[in-house]
């Protein structure tokens, strides 16, 4: 008798943790993880002597939708060259809704679910908010709102350059 319940435990303790470990996964077959503000500041840390776009946005939001074409480009374009661009979407229903957005519209640099606490360090208000870092890792531009993929390129050449 207490060998059997001791291999009911094992399994039950073993389906629990398969299940907490795995991460969530979207109908979509994807992952996407979410990002707490130390973890950004961390990412940021980690990538000094590049330029960082980080691009606060939402799947459900025009403007967003927008600008995500030009980053797809603009990764192309920079990617290994001094670049680091990434997306926080900040769906209330991210798990469900953003792997298979990010899938469809084939968005080829990291995402993460962001919340509260990236949202209220950056004082966010609208959306799109991005967020450009200089090689230093210091934030030196706040653009709220829809900008042009050549608006962005420009502001990365020059931040480049320096």
């Amino acid at each position: 008798m207490d060998k059997k319940i001791l291999t009911y435990t094992w399994i039950t303790f073993l389906f629990v943790a398969i299940f907490i470990a795995t991460p969530v996964l979207s109908y979509a077959g994807d992952a996407i993880n979410s990002i707490k503000l130390s973890e950004l500041n961390a990412l940021l840390e980690r990538n000094k002597g590049k330029v960082v776009i980080v691009d606060l946005w939402a799947t459900w939001c025009p403007p967003c939708r927008k600008e995500i074409p030009g980053f797809i480009n603009l990764y192309n374009k920079y990617k290994g060259n001094g670049v680091e661009i990434i997306g926080i979407a900040f769906d209330e229903n991210g798990m469900e809704a953003v792997p298979p957005f990010i899938k469809k519209n084939g968005i080829n640099y990291p995402v993460y679910l962001g919340g509260n606490d990236i949202a209220e360090a950056h004082n966010l208000r609208a959306y799109p908010t991005t967020l450009v870092y200089n090689k230093d890792g210091k934030m030196v531009n706040k653009h709220v709102g829809y900008m042009t993929e050549k608006e962005f390129d420009d502001e990365i050449s020059m931040l480049l350059k320096k």
